[in-house]
């Protein structure tokens, strides 16, 4: 049986949700003050407003009414021409306080009646249930509200300020069929913004945190990244990729598996940036479309750095096949960047990605988050025959004693280990305008 959907026009979310809340359905929206509770039930009012298909939203006792239309009218989705239209907004904290909670079931009956809406907002449900003193009368209340509203063909979305230990206590939780949290957690000098469904009665979703941003346009999903569903085939695959490094191919053998991840650690000036840079010229020089997503190098960085190596870079970009994604790591938030890094991965263009550097990346998250999206990264470029390098910068010149801290070594293929020594017994690799240059000997 197909599940009807209503869609909250943030398709990122739909994902989440696996096509949407269901229809007829009542749901929870909540979250501490401030973390997008009614900017995202805003969206999704727009989203779905029409000539048949008409929106209510219900305000209460946070905040004016007025007050509360200028402040969505700064959003992107929100369109002032169908206010009083297919979306109709009335203050029913004043209703409530005329004519006394008790009758709020009634109160909302009677706008049912009158509107016929398929969707009802009512923001912020827990400022108004707070009117009811009597845990009893709570309930009874609720009950009553509960059976209006699932007597029309209508989706209500109840928002509040609740915590997370109030799912155990009130009964709108009980009654609800999907429950959406929404939270603000600080990550060093910043603050992100996560959200995780907790209920979704007859219907799945991808679990966990899934993190977010609010801007002009409103509310963006970056969706938590999942290990492939599906395993890879088991038939080896023994074709090699050229990286285009003198003497580097020869030491793995005419170069590495294609779908592999590779490991490239090393202090500051080993030359991290132009083996990967290099890696990516190999590929578009034999047709192989690449990415390379740098945190440090801004694009007109790296194109100097290109032209030094006698590389026109406006050539390299020409055609598409050599792509840069750049982030500034003070800003950047590492589920932003898995999006960006998964959608060019599910299209099957990109055959080479190079990320430059771990460390940026790991700085925006915490530990076991950072590693669960590189797990689950490596596992998708191996399934879909991906080759990527990934850089790693270690703090000591000469010697290391440990790759990664985060065992990303483990999660890789192969580990590509540069430092600086004095010992001419190793083998040595020069840069110059050439690009790399491993010596035999």
């Amino acid at each position: 049986m197909v599940i009807e959907r209503v869609k909250t026009g943030i398709d990122e979310l739909d994902q989440v949700l696996q096509g949407g809340f269901p229809v007829n359905t009542l749901n929870v929206i909540m979250g501490a003050p401030g973390t997008g509770k009614t900017i995202l039930v805003e969206q999704l009012v727009f989203a779905n407003a029409g000539p048949q298909s008409v929106a209510l939203y219900l305000t209460t006792l946070s905040e004016p009414l007025d007050k509360f239309i200028a402040h969505g009218q700064s959003y992107d989705f929100f369109d002032a021409a169908r206010i009083g239209e297919t979306v109709l907004y009335e203050d029913l904290g004043v209703m409530v306080r005329e004519r006394g909670i008790a009758a709020l079931a009634e109160i909302v009956a009677e706008l049912l009646a009158q509107i016929k809406p398929r969707l009802i907002v009512i923001d912020s449900f827990k400022a108004l249930s707070e009117l009811i003193e009597n845990p009893r009368d709570r309930r009874t209340i609720l009950f009553d509200l509960a059976s209006v509203l699932t007597s029309y063909s209508c989706t209500t979305f109840l928002v509040g300020e609740y915590a997370g230990e109030m799912m155990t206590e009130l009964p709108e939780f009980a009654i609800a069929d999907s429950i959406l949290l929404l939270v603000k957690q600080p990550t060093g000098v910043r603050e992100q913004r996560f959200l995780k469904v907790e209920k979704l009665r007859g219907s799945g979703s991808i679990p966990g945190m899934h993190a977010f941003n609010i801007s002009q346009r409103g509310i963006e999903v970056y969706p938590r990244l999942l290990t492939p569903s599906i395993a890879p085939s088991y038939t080896a695959n023994v074709e090699r990729v050229n990286t285009g490094i003198s003497g580097l191919d020869d030491m793995i053998e005419r170069g590495f598996w294609r779908g592999s991840t590779t490991l490239v650690a090393g202090p500051t000036g080993s030359g991290k940036t132009i083996i990967g840079l290099q890696f990516i010229r190999e590929g578009v020089l034999n047709g192989e479309p690449g990415l390379y997503a740098g945190f440090q190098e801004n694009p007109t960085q790296l194109a100097r750095i290109m032209q030094h190596f006698d590389w026109d870079p406006a050539t390299l970009l020409a055609d598409g096949l050599f792509e840069l994604l750049y982030r500034s790591p003070v800003e950047m938030q590492l589920d932003s960047v898995a999006t960006d890094l998964f959608m060019h991965v599910r299209k099957g263009r990109v055959k080479r990605i190079v990320i430059d550097a771990l460390g940026d990346l790991r700085s925006s998250s915490d530990v076991q988050r950072f590693s669960d999206f590189m797990y689950a990264l490596t596992q998708w470029f191996a399934a879909q025959n991906v080759t990527c390098m990934l850089m790693y910068e270690l703090h000591d010149l000469f010697e290391s004693e440990a790759v990664s801290d985060e065992e990303i070594s483990n999660m890789s293929d192969n580990v590509v280990l540069l430092r600086f020594t004095h010992d001419h017994r190793e083998r040595t690799f020069e840069i110059s305008n050439r690009g790399v240059t491993i010596k035999s000997e």
